[in-house]
Order: C-alpha cells, then structure tokens, then sequence
C-alpha cells in the first residue's frame, strides 16, 4: 500500500483510494438502505459506516505519524491513541444499540464499509496488474 505523499505504482493500492472507496461505498449502501427499506435503516447504516471510516481516518493519521519519525518514541503514544479510539468507538457503538437508536443489522452493513471498500480497491488493483501482465 502506497503511504504518506508517494504515488502508488500501477497494481498497487494506495490508502487514497481506499478512503474514496470506502466513502463512495458508504453512499451506495445508504442510497440502497432508503430505496429498499426506510430512512431508519439508510440512517443506521449512514452511521455505522460513518464510524468506522472516520476511525479509519485516524488510524491513518496515526500510522502516517508513526512511520514518520522515530520508532520508539512513536510507539507507546500511537498504542495509547489505537486503545483509546478502540475504547470510544465501543461505546458509542453500546449506546447506540442499548437506546435502540440504530437498526443493529444495518448497522454493522455500514461498519462493513471500511472492509468492503479495502475489497474493492484491491479488486480494481489486481485488475490492472492481470491486464498489464496480460497486454504483455
């Protein structure tokens, strides 16, 4: 996967595409959830998968951080930073189911986002590995 400021090389998977897939997937489920079902239900899975690309996100901003600059001096503060986000995305997971704010199904639909759309980007980076190796 291709990080911080460098371009991917074709056939490789860059964390860029990955959040525009993940973003763009979100929308289709969500469009999909209203036409099919309900507003609850599109809501639920606009959520879920809100959460989970915007914890993404941070992961990315802290992996970035950590490959970045020293090693060791990184280290127990990108930890702290992966537990304590861990810790808050569970709790506000809880609340939500617990209220039965959320459809719990369509929920996790969009928490599934995030695997989904890494999925999709590997899918279309192995796509243009297969015709470059076939074209030659």
């Amino acid at each position: 996967m291709a990080v911080g400021g460098f371009p991917a090389s074709p056939g490789e998977v860059s964390l860029g595409k990955v959040i525009v897939f993940n973003w763009l997937l979100l929308g289709v489920l969500t469009g999909l959830a209203w036409v099919g079902y309900s507003g609850f239900h599109a809501r639920s899975v606009f959520i879920g998968g809100a959460i989970a690309n915007v914890s993404f996100l941070f992961l990315k901003r802290d992996l970035l951080r950590l490959l970045a600059g020293p090693l060791e001096a990184v280290k127990p503060l990108f930890f702290m930073r992966y537990y304590l986000r861990l810790f808050v995305v569970v709790g506000v997971l809880f609340l939500l189911v617990r209220f039965r704010l959320v459809h719990t199904p369509a929920l996790l639909v969009g928490l599934s986002t995030v695997l989904l759309g890494i999925g999709l980007a590997v899918m279309v980076a192995a796509r243009s590995i297969y015709l470059g190796a076939v074209k030659k």
